[in-house]
């Protein structure tokens, strides 16, 4: 076997020009492949990332009849003391109280229909960051009197700017129509288009003194410092407070799992794609080197060396130009997954479009570790399935016929 070895070796260097073109196609699709499994899970990072930082949270916590209908009156018993402890755990990075309405957002030009949040600011911010994604204004740091922070969007619908006013109207406790005038003091940007469109944020005293609910609340949303012990902090939470409703992201946005789901059977997909594609490229290759050597393995195989002898040499020979091919590419491709996760690929000019779908404008590509390690692992099983039939159609040659070959 070492001397088969030794004898591939040479063989695979003997046309170095053929032996490069196989190296190059190798090291392309290792490449390609990789920089679209990152790009992929740049846009599934992306997009999952974006939902849970600024619009539902890793965690929620609700009166276990408030979703149903989404009625005022369903409040968290202690709700605020109960998010106080709850920001004690080690496991949680940022807690946000908040009480929510249903309701309409008018200007003297439009009325539109909004889910309000009354927020305390300074928790809130900690939870969906939305101090950092202000297009215009201030994130209730004005000295604005009922101020309001809504979306862009929503902004440009109801046709009002920063400093106009607004009216929010909504039913109360006891399921009258109550209603307050704000101020907009600032205008969200975000990638979630429930927010741009159909969201408003005002102060929780303000809300709660219209809808005469105290010091009520609906929600607690919850930050984890690692994502990883979400199960661990669901089944610490479900068993200390058993009569409230407490829910993790997969539970409130199915769609995110499904996106999720859908994204790694594609890239499955798309690894088969290109891993065909270098099959066709390496048993084109390696026929050509058969026929071009059909003289000389018809002498080895005169002179003594079996068919089985000959078939493994051409595998070997395979398997010698992926193993010089798969490190340069995998190389080559963290080295680009480490460029593009640093400073990321703008998509600016498709914003527009992007943010209609909650993507943001730059995208970080990425890669999981063990991801490569499956690449290589794929190069190395491509390699020899594309040698089997190059090293089926030597050994079916006649040595005395391919002695008189020219």
């Amino acid at each position: 076997m070492n001397m088969l070895a030794k004898i591939a070796w040479r063989n695979v260097w003997r046309n170095k020009g053929r032996s490069l073109v196989v190296i190059g196609s190798i090291v392309v699709g290792i490449w390609a492949l990789i920089f679209m499994v990152g790009f992929m899970n740049g846009f599934t990072v992306s997009y999952i990332n974006g939902a849970i930082q600024h619009e539902i949270s890793h965690i929620q916590i609700h009166h276990p009849d408030f979703k149903k209908d989404y009625k005022i009156q369903f409040t968290i018993s202690n709700g605020l003391s109960l998010a106080k402890g709850i920001s004690q755990e080690p496991e949680i990075k940022a807690v946000s109280p908040r009480s929510i309405a249903t309701g309409m957002v008018s200007s003297p030009r439009k009325a539109q229909g909004v889910h309000i949040y009354g927020i305390l600011p300074e928790m809130e911010k900690n939870v969906t960051h939305h101090d950092s994604l202000l297009s215009e204004g201030t994130y209730f740091g004005s000295n604005l009197k009922n101020p309001i922070v809504i979306g862009m969007e929503l902004a440009e619908e109801l046709k009002v700017e920063v400093n106009n006013k607004v009216v929010l109207t909504f039913q109360d406790e006891e399921n009258n129509l109550v209603a307050g005038a704000f101020r907009v003091a600032g205008l969200l940007e975000t990638t979630s288009p429930s927010i741009n469109k159909g969201t408003a944020y005002i102060k929780m005293e303000d809300l709660n003194r219209l809808a005469g609910i105290g010091q009520g609340i609906h929600e607690i949303a919850l930050f984890l410092s690692d994502p990883e012990q979400e199960p661990i902090v669901m089944d610490k939470l479900k068993s200390n407070h058993p009569n409230l409703l407490i829910e993790s992201w997969r539970t409130l946005a199915p769609e995110l799992e499904l996106f999720l789901s859908m994204t790694d059977s594609f890239l499955w997909v798309l690894f088969g794609i290109i891993m065909v594609a270098l099959i066709f490229g390496i048993i084109n290759s390696m026929l050509m080197a058969v026929l071009e050597r059909y003289r000389e393995l018809g002498m080895l195989m005169a002179i003594g060396m079996n068919k089985w002898r000959v078939y493994v040499m051409i595998v070997i020979e395979t398997i010698f130009l992926s193993l010089v091919g798969g490190p340069f590419g995998v190389a080559l491709g963290w080295l680009t997954m480490n460029w593009l996760g640093r400073d990321g690929i703008d998509l600016s000019a498709y914003s527009e479009g992007l943010r209609e779908f909650g993507y943001s404008s730059i995208l970080y590509p990425s890669i999981e570790v063990p991801t490569y390690l499956y690449v290589a692992i794929g190069v190395i099983l491509t390699a020899l399935i594309g040698a089997l039939y190059p090293a089926f159609k030597a050994i079916q040659l006649d040595p005395a016929k391919a002695l008189h070959m020219v």
